[in-house]
Formats: structure tokens, sequence, C-alpha cells
């Protein structure tokens, strides 16, 4: 929960002559300081009153206002508390103006409003709260988050909210300067020579075949342990998905099963980098140059992993990637990316978004409106320069999951990451039998899970037409019945790691 901390509150804090008459205000800052929760607020429109009764303090003080101490303490509260602007929406109350603004701060970032004001109290019960109500509720366990979206906006808001800004006032909300701006950036954060932003994962995917002229009859060998976009892609190009059973241990595709589903007519084959993990790629790269077949890599959950020390954006003949909102690296809607070493791949795929045009109005190919709009570019490009410290965050989440887990049950198959990778953990998924009950009684305690994936997809009623039956694909079959995915974000605190396992 975010609170903003209206003015009484932080006069009752800095002032010794109000501290011994207010403890619960002393109190309530003390819990929000000692919190890593990064979740107490300014309005932005205190400022100015903030400065006036400091220096009216002062002065009483020191018959003037020092300069000095009045300039330390502003210093002070802004290193210690963020600020929420005031929004261009506010409903403002003519009785009361400052209430109004800070109130309407306050709805703006999901907030409540630590007072000691009971004119704002009464009026605005359902998001002013007293110090003593705060400290009480602070004995209550609250849910557990399972992605906390919500932490990271406002951990990177006064960032994310200046390059929202930029692009809505320059109103370039189409291939925009930030769209440019991104792909450099991934460009040197991937190490491929070409990233090409564009409007999701599963149209990354779509621009990767269509580059390659995959289309009717071609046969792309692929998993049946993901999300439908994989396999889905192939089809709404008329090709024919060729699954392959998965590995037991990372549960992606087994290359060792790869060569035997080979055809004249297979054109490429689509590794997927299941949970944030990439497949065995030494192994699928020399099958390919074996058979001069293409590399897709369906890298939806998997950004900044790495097999061999290369990232997964840099491996195979066409990467992809997911920017969706619970993603590692994330937006605000949808959106992903294509990378490549190609460059006559990489020119085409630019094409293909904007309709096959080379340019304006002559268009060379068939293609699609594909563009990753300006406004998720710039999301993006903020998260990005974070990244690295999120994805380590989420890989020291992992392995204190695994060390508490593994010493807890004996019932529980935990992620295995192969030595040469390392992942991203999109997901932490367990094996766990009597999955369904388990999850039950996760809820009952306030822990979310997800199953990723409940149906192979090669029992899924709209693939019935490649004739394949229950029992072709036992470890995907195995897996679909078992796996259960914990809380996962880079925000999850020892806390609550302690009480997940504990539950679980």
């Amino acid at each position: 929960m975010n609170y903003i901390i209206d003015l009484n509150i932080i006069f009752d804090y800095y002032s010794n002559e109000r501290r011994d008459l207010f403890p619960d205000s002393i109190k309530v800052l003390d819990t929000i300081f000692s919190s890593t929760s990064d979740n107490a607020y300014i309005s932005s429109s205190s400022l100015d009153n903030l400065e006036f009764t400091k220096a009216q303090e002062l002065k009483r003080e020191y018959g003037f206002a020092n300069k000095s101490i009045l300039r330390g303490f502003i210093k002070d509260i802004i290193s210690k508390f963020k600020i929420a602007k005031t929004p261009s929406y506010i409903e403002l109350d003519y009785e009361d103006i400052e209430d109004s603004q800070v109130i309407a701060s306050a709805k703006a970032i999901n907030a409540k409003v630590l007072t000691r004001d009971n004119g704002m109290l009464e009026k605005y019960g359902d998001i002013a709260i007293s110090p003593t109500n705060f400290l009480n509720n602070q004995s209550t366990k609250s849910n557990i988050d399972f992605a906390n979206l919500k932490k990271q906006y406002f951990l990177y808001q006064s960032e994310l909210e200046k390059e929202m800004d930029r692009v809505l006032n320059s109103a370039g909300y189409i291939m925009g300067s930030a769209v440019e701006k991104l792909e450099r950036e991934l460009e040197e954060y991937t190490k491929a020579k070409y990233a090409i932003t564009c409007s999701s994962g599963t149209d990354a995917l779509l621009l990767a075949m269509m580059a390659l002229d995959i289309g009717k009859d071609d046969e792309v060998i692929t998993t049946p342990f993901t999300f439908i976009a994989t396999a889905e892609t192939i089809t709404f190009l008329k090709a024919k998905p060729v699954f392959v059973d998965i590995d037991e241990k990372t549960y992606n595709i087994d290359a060792s099963k790869i060569e035997e589903k080979i055809t004249p007519k297979t054109k490429a084959i689509m590794p997927v980098s299941l949970y944030g993990q990439p497949a065995n790629m030494d192994e699928i790269q020399a099958i390919a140059h074996k058979h001069s077949l293409k590399v897709i890599i369906d890298g939806a959950q998997s950004f900044g992993s790495t097999f061999n020390g290369k990232t997964d954006s840099n491996l195979g003949d066409i990467s992809t990637t997911s920017f969706f909102p619970a993603k590692p690296l994330g937006c605000f809607g949808d959106g992903g990316a294509i990378f490549t070493n190609n460059e006559e791949l990489a020119i085409k795929m630019k094409q293909l978004r904007v309709h096959g045009q080379n340019k304006r109005y002559h268009h060379k190919y068939i293609g699609l409106g594909g563009r990753m709009d300006t406004l998720q570019c710039a999301i993006v490009g903020v998260k990005l320069k974070y990244y690295d410290k999120d994805l380590a965050l989420r890989q020291e989440v992992a392995f204190k999951y695994s060390e508490k887990l593994k010493m807890k049950s004996e019932q529980l198959v935990l992620p295995f990451v192969d030595t040469l990778a390392t992942s991203a953990f999109a997901q932490y998924s367990v094996r766990v039998k009597s999955r369904d009950e388990v999850q039950a009684r996760l809820k009952e305690v306030g822990i979310p899970t997800a199953v990723h994936y409940p149906m192979p997809l090669h029992l899924q009623e709209c693939f019935e037409y490649l004739e394949y039956k229950k029992g072709d694909f036992p470890i995907s079959e195995k897996l679909s019945q078992e796996i259960m995915s914990l809380p996962m974000n880079p925000y999850l605190s020892d806390d609550e790691i302690n009480y997940i396992v504990e539950s679980l």
C-alpha cells in the first residue's frame, strides 16, 4: 500500500515540541522508514506549505528563517519521501483546496493519506487513515502479490511519468523517437546486430516466420508444452506445427528427439525458452545446420537469459520476445521485439511490420500492422535501465525458494537450470501431486498460484486436425497435471518467501 503523509504527521515527527504530544505519528514514520517498500509520498501540492511552515518555525526559534537549516530540512524530506503529483483531473473542494489536492494525489497513486486532521478523516474516510488505525492494521497479514506490477511502477514512477509526458507532449504516438531509441538500446543490451520492436510477442513470431517465407504446407518443429501463440502462429500462416516432447528436467524441447521429426517439408525449428530458460541451443543449432533449417527462438519469457554466455536474443537465425506486462521486462500493454544478426532479414521484418511498405504507400510484401507504439517503447526504455538489477533480484528470489524448499519437502520437484544456461525466471514453477488441492489450500492462506500450462497443445480442440492423441507426448502430459507456479517477482521479501515455503 502507498501512503501520502499529511504535513501534520511530518511536523509531529520533525518538531521537538510535538514529538512527545503525538507518539503515534512517530511510530508511523519509524515503521515506514524501517520498511524496504519505498511507499511513502508527499503530495506536490504540499511542498510550498511544508517550506513555509518550517520557515515560520525557524523564525520563532531563531528570530529569522535560517536558510541553511531550511535547505537541509527540505533535502532530508525529499530524500525520505517520493513526490506524488497533483493530477490535472483534480476535483477541487473550495472549502479546503489543500485537502482536495492531497486527496487527488492519493487517488492518482492508489494511496491512503496518513493524517491527524479530523476533518479530512471524517470527510474522506475511505482514503484517509489515522496513525492509530495504521498501526493497528500492521498486524493484519495482507495477501501476497503474484507479479507485483504496482510495486515496479511506483519504484520507477517519476522516470516513467517523465518519459510518458514526453511522448504525450510530442504527439508522436506511432513510430516516434522513443521507438528507434529503444531499438538501439536493445541492440546494445543483447549484442544482437538488429532489434526490431513490434506489437506483441505473438506478432514477433509471425513476422519472423513471414520473413523466412514460411507458409502453406511447410512444417515447423516445436514443443507442445508452451503457450498457444507458439503453435497458433505457425497454423495462422497455414504451415504445420510438428510437436516434439520435452526434456523432463528443463521442460524445454528435447533436442535428442528433433531429428526423427524432420521431413522434406521441415522449414524451421522453434524452441521455446520456457519459464525463462533457453533450450539446449548447441544441439539445436547443430541439427539445424546439418539439415539446412532455420531456428526461430520463442523467447517470450526469457529476455536477458543466457546460453553459453550469449543472451537468447542473440541465438538462432531470429529470436523473439514479449513485453507483455507480466513478463520479466514488460510494458503497460502489448509489445514485443525481434532480434537477428542478418541484415536482409532485419530489413524485411521492418517492412513487414508496417504492412510490407518499403516506402510510404509502396508495398513490397503482404505485411501487417505490427508496430509497437511509442508510449510502450518509452516505458520499456525506462525499465531496461534497471533490468539487470531486477533480473538479479528474480534469480535471488528463485535461489531462496530452492534453498528453503529442498530442505522442507520431498514431495516437490524444483526448477532445474542447465549449467550452460541462466534463467530469467519469468515463473518459479514446481511439480506437486494433488495440485488442485494444494492450490486451494494456498489460496485460503492468501498465496496465489498459477498453472503454466494445464493442457499441452496437442490435446487442445483447435489442434484436433493434427490427429495427435493422448499418450503421444507423455512427459508434456504428465507435467501439465503437476506443474504449479508460485509467486515470482523481484520484490518478494524474505518474510513473504518464508511464509510461502512454510505454507506449502
